[in-house]
């Protein structure tokens, strides 16, 4: 769905497809998997550890041209779609997935007329795993995150390097649940069909953009109003041991974050969030030793499994997209499961210019995945 929305929104957004420039690349990235689980580390039908990962990439993009009001504020920003297939060496252990994903980045700074460095971000679904006792999806999210040099070398041809981290994940929507993370660096060519070369926003990432300049605070203010839900299955300890559950239980929220924006690039701000999840505070658990998983529990009301939070927030916008992390504290909690920092990460797509849908992770303890947040929302 989300693919299908960034593919027509192109043209709602500049009025014509002429504005835009088009770019093909391939890419091939190896790297290196940390390997904590048992199965990682030797206990697989491979017999072997599990810490090799190499990945090919097909990928299409686009950027808008320097006549148009997108193109002057973001003069590098490029945004796409690409296919990739994942190999691990081990076909038996864990599959040969394949994942479809959107992309977003841009330059950060040139060194030369031919020479620069920027950022990328990859965000989209995999699917091809063998389930297995690290990892019990089929399906997983893949997330990347890669810090390109880029080295002109003609008309339109460019070379990049990227130092790059991969996380693979199902986002505690089933356990066992023990991701995949996968540090390493990726070779790329692109073509671009077009002979422009914008040069990289350097002090404009800081600077205030024309349109802001003017104006006073609450006038650089807006207001995301958020509503999402979403799933995780849950476990308990027993004896040193974690039980499953075997059903996921449902998460719904609400945020109202208001964010001051420094220019087209940076915004910060506060939120407030309100979380209820159905898995939190249960108790009364029954260990079934045949199975190994709880066979009963006791649920609290709504109300104890329901806390309201503030956080502070801060996003990166570029066209289309805005990356946002959050860290923040429950102020009104209810039993051990609520009372726990948390960390919120989270992508806005904007589908029109004010209305968005959110992909998100919420951790507790800044560290564990509490549930994955799929919703919608709007800025005022």
């Amino acid at each position: 769905m989300f693919i299908a929305i960034f593919a027509f929104m192109p043209t709602a957004y500049c009025g014509t497809r002429d504005n835009l420039r088009h770019a093909l690349s391939l890419q091939i990235g190896g790297g290196y998997n940390l390997t904590g689980h048992y199965y990682y580390k030797g206990s697989n039908p491979d017999n072997r550890r599990l810490n090799k990962h190499l990945a090919f990439n097909l990928r299409y993009s686009f950027a808008f041209n320097p006549q148009t009001t997108i193109g002057q504020d973001y003069p590098t920003a490029y945004q796409g779609i690409g296919v990739a297939t994942h190999t691990f060496f081990a076909h038996r252990s864990l599959g040969t997935p394949l994942a479809v994903y959107l992309f977003q980045g841009g330059r950060i700074l040139d060194f030369s007329k031919s020479i620069g460095v920027g950022y990328e971000w990859n965000f989209g679904i995999s699917w091809g795993w063998v389930a297995n006792d690290a990892t019990r999806s089929t399906c997983n999210a893949m997330i990347n995150i890669s810090l390109p040099f880029t080295w002109q070398i003609g008309s339109g041809w460019e070379l990049s390097l990227a130092p790059t981290y991969t996380h693979f994940s199902n986002g505690d929507t089933a356990f066992p649940n023990s991701g995949i993370d996968s540090y390493g660096v990726k070779l790329g060519v692109t073509k671009r069909f077009d002979n422009i070369k914008e040069r990289a926003a350097g002090r404009k990432y800081i600077s205030s953009h024309p349109s802001l300049r003017d104006k006073h605070f609450w006038e650089r203010v807006s207001w995301d109003v958020l509503v999402y839900g979403g799933w995780r299955a849950d476990r308990f300890m027993s004896n040193g041991k974690f039980c499953l559950i075997n059903k996921p239980f449902p998460n719904w929220g609400a945020q109202i974050n208001p964010l001051y924006h420094f220019n087209q690039y940076f915004s910060l701000g506060a939120s407030i969030d309100i979380f209820t999840d159905t898995s939190a505070n249960l108790y009364n658990a029954t260990f079934d030793p045949a199975t190994g998983k709880v066979s009963g529990y006791s649920k609290p009301s709504l109300w104890e499994q329901t806390a309201v939070a503030l956080s502070v927030r801060g996003e990166i916008r570029m066209p289309f997209c805005s990356v946002g992390v959050g860290i923040g504290s429950n102020i009104i909690q209810h039993g051990y499961d609520m009372k726990r920092l948390y960390s919120v990460f989270g992508l806005k797509i904007f589908v029109i210019k004010d209305a968005f849908i959110y992909v998100g992770y919420r951790l507790s303890t800044l560290k564990y995945t509490r549930n994955i947040m799929y919703g919608f929302g709007y800025r005022f």
